[in-house]
């Protein structure tokens, strides 16, 4: 699924240092925060745009599920977190 906006959205992304399907509730509140003001649009990928995602890196990035978010950015650039670990907000 992508999901593509029609202008420029800002975002916030809770990032989190453990899996946050088993994290305990003091991890979950205690998230950092980053925020994009030039998302103009995101994915979350799984099954073989995983795999691609996943062979790119030295194994130490690899999702906890396998599953991987994706914003891509007005300047042409993509930003790949591990949705396992990660919250997005839209504004």
């Amino acid at each position: 699924m992508k999901k593509t906006f029609h202008r420029t959205r800002k975002v916030t992304l809770d990032i989190y240092p453990e899996c946050k399907y088993t994290a305990p509730a003091e991890v979950i509140e205690n998230c950092e925060s980053i925020k994009y003001n030039n998302c103009t649009g995101f994915e979350v990928v799984e099954g073989e745009a995983a795999e691609a995602i996943e062979a790119k890196t030295d194994g130490s990035e690899i999702d906890d599920y396998h599953e991987y978010l994706v914003l891509f950015l007005e300047n042409g650039d993509t930003a790949i977190f591990k949705n396992s670990y990660v919250d997005l907000f839209l504004f």
